[in-house]
This record gives C-alpha cells, structure tokens and sequence, in this order.
C-alpha cells in the first residue's frame, strides 16, 4: 500500500504546519536526487521543486557553467594532445560535443536564465567551435603537406 500524498512546508514564524499542495501543477525547477542515498530516520527526498524565480536562475546558471567549465577541460585536453592524433578525430569528437551542450542548455536551461547569459554562453561555445576548426583545418593541411612532400622525395 503506497501513499500518493503532496505536501508542502512553510516555514513561518508564526504557525508551524504543513499544508497539503499538489506540486504537480506548479512550473519550476525540479531537481532529483543523485544515486541510492536513503537515510535511516530521515525523510527520503527524490525531486525537489524551486519556485522563487531568482533561485531558479542561480541554480540553473550554476548548473550550465558546470557544463560548460566540463566542456572547457575536454577542449583544453585536446589541445594538448594534438600533436599525437594526427587524424583529427579528437577534434571531431569535442565538435561534436559542443554541439550536443549547445542543444542542452538550449533544451534545459532556456526558460530559466536570461537572455543576456544565454547569448553570453552561446557566443563562448562558438568561438571555442572555431578555434577547434581552425586547429583541425592547419592539423589536416599540414598532414596533406607531409603527403605531398613524401611523394616528390619518392
């Protein structure tokens, strides 16, 4: 026998009591609760909801600079590692990643930042997806220069 109950605590000064809400109704941001982490004695929470706008958009900020300081380390490593792949396939991976977290925070994160961020953050991942084809363009050029110069030589 599984209760379906919705609850909502307010926490006020004045009364102390939990009101019954039907939180399926409410637009915000809902957050789930990471892995298998249940505590003895304790009240169990698998999704959270935030209401008050400036919260969501801290959160949701937060949330897409973690994405894309991710994004950033995975750019930062292959270029680093550039002079051993001579194929370029690095490069297409992370091109391909950027635009997979330029989807995301379109998908996710839209209706909750503003604009001036979201404009501000789309502008970073381009100019990160140029300089990566850039450095594939001058990688494969190179690679073709080399064919050429093995060729006379031969």
């Amino acid at each position: 026998m599984e209760f379906n109950q919705k609850f909502l605590i307010v926490k006020d000064n004045e009364s102390k009591e939990i009101r019954y809400f039907d939180y399926d109704k409410v637009n915000g941001y809902n957050l789930f609760s990471k892995g298998n982490t249940h505590f003895e004695d304790a009240i169990n929470v698998d999704r959270i909801i935030i209401i008050k706008p400036t919260f969501i958009e801290k959160i949701a900020t937060k949330k897409m600079n973690q994405k894309f300081q991710n994004f950033i380390n995975m750019v930062s490593a292959v270029c680093e590692i550039d002079d051993e792949d001579e194929s370029g396939e690095c490069y297409e991976i992370v091109l391909d990643e950027a635009n997979k977290l330029r989807m995301e925070i379109i998908n996710k994160y839209k209706k909750y930042i503003s604009e001036e961020k979201l404009k501000l953050v789309m502008k970073k991942i381009e100019i990160l997806e140029d300089e990566l084809k850039l450095r594939k363009n001058v990688l494969i050029s190179s690679l073709e220069q080399k064919e050429k110069s093995v060729k006379r030589g031969k």
